[in-house]
């Protein structure tokens, strides 16, 4: 069965200035990491092996250097990783861009990031490819999945192999969708997949954001990331809203390596509630804030 577009309910670049790596005199904390406190980690991310499936990363980019450290191009095997529309650039700068002088920082720097190319130019897919993709995923043995595309209709072939991939002991994360507060996109919807919903600087969630089967929330307007073309810009959306929480899993999981399993359990102090007490279908269990 063909999954004829896997296309982002997500991108809704928000097409602010650009900035050369080379006019920035220093670097800049997004946000997100100064309000969610990720900075005062004692973890970065180090030995946790990250699974991006999306359009490639510019592992040239400067404040992506060395991120990348084993890559597989999942639509056309054997051939090169370009990434044509940006998104994967910056999805991989939002969860892992290097700390240094320049540019930005992502949530977990010292991160492993696998850049695993499932989507286009157009960012549309097919079923076998993300399933390719997936499966190399898992026999890479990575820790965390994200995975920043929707859809939705269910399809089966795509269920079982996510399950087989959590069954193999990996976090799987996915955009919650852009559905302006309609129903969750698959995959995130699916039972076992960690769905993300996008909140703004005043912890409000998105307009553009699903609702329903939400998980958790993550910062996910106005978030500024690497691009394609060597430079910077902001974005919108949930799928940077579930980059920036598999960047938070990373940095729990760099000091708790052997309870990915108790995932859950292991969130449960960071919590900030948001919405309705408890579990809402705004914000899922709420918003992690590391303090």
């Amino acid at each position: 069965m063909i999954l004829a577009l896997i296309i982002f309910s997500i991108c809704f670049f928000t097409t602010h200035k650009q900035v050369s790596v080379f006019s920035e005199e220093k670097q800049v904390t997004p946000w997100g990491i100064k309000k969610l406190h990720l900075q005062e980690s004692e973890n970065r991310g180090q030995n946790i092996k990250i699974a991006v499936l999306d359009s490639g990363i510019n592992g040239s980019h400067e404040d992506l250097s060395g991120k990348v450290v084993n890559s597989y191009n999942a639509l056309s095997p054997g051939k090169a990783i370009s990434d044509e529309s940006g998104h994967g650039t910056a999805i991989g700068g939002i969860i892992a861009a290097n700390d240094n002088e320049i540019g930005t920082v992502g949530v977990a720097p010292d991160a492993e990031i696998y850049d695993v190319k499932v989507l286009d130019s157009m960012n549309k897919s097919n079923t076998k490819a993300v399933i390719r993709g997936i499966e190399w995923a898992i026999n890479e043995e990575v820790d965390l999945m994200n995975m920043s595309f929707g859809l939705q209709n269910d399809i089966p072939e795509l269920s079982n192999a996510i399950n087989k991939a959590i069954d193999a002991g990996i976090i799987v994360v996915a955009a919650s969708g852009n559905t302006m507060g309609l129903s969750v996109d698959y995959p995130a919807k699916y039972e076992n997949v960690l769905s993300i919903s996008a909140v703004n600087k005043n912890f409000q969630r998105s307009n553009m954001s699903a609702k329903g089967k939400i998980d958790y929330a993550a910062p996910g307007v106005d978030i500024y990331s690497t691009t394609s073309d060597g430079s910077y810009d902001t974005f919108s959306g949930t799928s940077f809203a579930a980059a920036y929480f598999t960047g938070i899993l990373a940095l729990i999981l760099s000091d708790n390596e052997n309870s990915k399993n108790e995932i859950r359990k292991l969130l449960k102090p960071y919590i900030c509630d948001l919405g309705e007490k408890d579990f809402d279908p705004d914000y899922g269990e709420g918003l992690i804030i590391l303090n």
